[in-house]
């Protein structure tokens, strides 16, 4: 297998082959607007191995809880599918996560309202797991999950409060910070900020996912996605 490549890296590369190859400026101009204001800003630290079924459905889940129509969240997937298709013939993706996706963006449009009380639980369920640092961090900081998942102590400003990431800097409330200081005290050797209490480990995608799936079902909430709890703990200024 070649060097590993991320996601968001290689949508920029298949974009800059199919302008070479000639495209009308309409294709372009919507070709460039997906991949560059929707899918890096996604997969942009997700390497093409480790993409799975799961994070390309929870996108599509995401954008249709953003508003956009049903052809939208459409012509998306084909686009995607499209460089994902193209990487695996460069043997740089085994298998395409889109090849065999059903979209459930529907479900989403028509997802029910998650309420106050529910979040609670879902809080308390996560607690239980361990979970609760990187999790609440995710549903009320802003973080994506990629971000937390490789977040490391180097970008977090303590002086300032404020986690200064690659394209973007998030500032911290007081408990968001006590947090993250709660979780350097328990693991003051290691270089990443969240580790899985079972493991002892940085998470992973898939382990993140259970954990977020798991804490749904205890907690009697509807299957909706990590991004859309994370929206609607925003709305209700979490």
């Amino acid at each position: 297998m070649p060097e590993e490549k991320m996601v968001g890296e290689w949508a920029l590369e298949w974009l800059e082959k199919q302008m070479q190859r000639g495209m009308s400026p309409n294709t372009e101009g919507s070709y460039r607007q997906w991949i560059c204001q929707r899918i890096v800003p996604e997969f942009s630290d997700v390497p093409l191995a480790e993409l799975t079924e799961e994070h390309v459905q929870d996108f599509y889940e995401s954008l249709a809880y953003e508003g956009l129509s049903r052809n939208s969240v459409w012509c998306g997937h084909l686009i995607l599918r499209r460089l994902l298709d193209e990487a695996g013939r460069e043997g740089l993706l085994e298998i395409n996560p889109t090849s065999k996706l059903k979209l459930s963006y529907q479900a989403a449009q028509e997802q029910e309202v998650v309420r106050r009380g529910q979040i609670k639980r879902y809080l308390e369920e996560i607690e239980k797991f361990g979970a609760y640092p990187i999790l609440y961090m995710i549903l009320t900081s802003g973080l994506r999950q990629g971000e937390a998942i490789s977040l490391r102590w180097a970008a977090f400003d303590v002086d300032a409060q404020r986690l200064c990431l690659r394209r973007r800097w998030i500032q911290l409330t007081l408990k968001q910070s006590r947090i993250l200081n709660m979780e350097h005290q328990k693991n003051p050797q290691s270089a990443v900020v969240f580790l899985d209490a079972k493991t002892c480990q940085p998470y992973t995608e898939h382990r993140l996912y259970y954990l977020h799936r798991k804490a749904l079902r205890q907690a009697r909430l509807p299957q909706i996605s990590l991004r859309q709890l994370q929206a609607c703990a925003k709305e209700m200024s979490l």
